[in-house]
């Protein structure tokens, strides 16, 4: 039988925004709260952000003159917008499984499930960029570098790559876990989506793939000249479009979560 879960990431992109406008509003509200923390980081990393993407652009040999400021810079900004993700897709599981519809006003839900399920997504998340950012920790410590052609950071940032890619087939299957969370349920996520790892990749892909294509088109009209205003209005606006791109995934884990474990029932 063939999975309803690909199939229905296209429905989700649709459907599920217009579950209910208000709660969706009330759901991703508190990202207000960020907004000016973000606006401080995003007007501090702008200068060297584009400098790194021109350069890289350019296809010319670059050395990245702050690589430990771009390692912690990168963390940093998906630690601040952590909390309120987590805050986000707990209401929007509970909303899509349950009918559970969150309180009018600026929602912040921060108690025991939110903090277990941030923590867990951290480090599944982990999974997928600490090859990455071993690969940085590398041309660091080595003082190498990747794009000035040194073999030994190539060699390690491509091992980096590959790994990456194959970490994220484990993903596809371990944030299964996330919903149950959300519920307050401690299922086997990793147990029930045997012989599904590509059902789970393609769902994630073409859940993810429209909205990356519309913030990668935004991050390469950055190449062209700018200032720093409007380059780091550039990066708030595509920070905040990974929201509906993150409800969209939330919403495909709720269908794969639904499917899996009624079925397995």
């Amino acid at each position: 039988m063939v999975s309803p879960i690909v199939p229905g990431c296209f429905k989700i992109q649709l459907a599920t925004f217009s579950i209910a406008t208000g709660d969706i509003v009330s759901s991703i509200s508190e990202y207000s709260l960020t907004a000016p923390v973000l606006a401080v980081f995003f007007w501090l990393e702008e200068p060297h952000l584009m400098e790194t993407m021109q350069a890289a652009s350019a296809g010319r040999p670059f050395a990245d003159p702050a690589p430990l400021l771009t390692l912690v810079s990168q963390i940093v900004g998906q630690l601040i917008l952590l909390p309120a993700l987590a805050s986000t897709a707990v209401a929007w599981h509970r909303l899509l499984l349950r009918d559970e519809h969150p309180g009018p006003g600026v929602y912040l839900r921060l108690d025991r499930i939110v903090v277990g399920y941030a923590i867990l997504a951290f480090w599944i998340g982990v999974i997928t960029l600490a090859p990455g950012y071993v690969s940085m920790m590398f041309q660091i410590v080595t003082g190498t570098s990747a794009t000035m052609g040194d073999v030994a950071a190539l060699v390690i940032q491509t091992l980096a790559r590959l790994i990456s890619i194959i970490a994220f087939f484990i993903v596809a299957r371990l944030s299964l876990a996330l919903p149950g969370l959300a519920l307050g349920r401690d299922d086997v996520a990793w147990e029930v989506s045997k012989r599904n790892t590509w059902r789970m990749f393609w769902a994630y892909f073409f859940c993810i793939f429209p909205g990356a294509a519309i913030i990668g088109g935004i991050s390469l009209s950055l190449l062209l000249p700018h200032g720093r205003a409007t380059g780091t209005l550039a990066l708030i606006v595509m920070s905040l479009l990974w929201i509906p791109v993150g409800m969209i995934g939330v919403g495909m884990l709720s269908l794969a979560y639904r499917h899996f474990f009624e079925r397995s029932g």
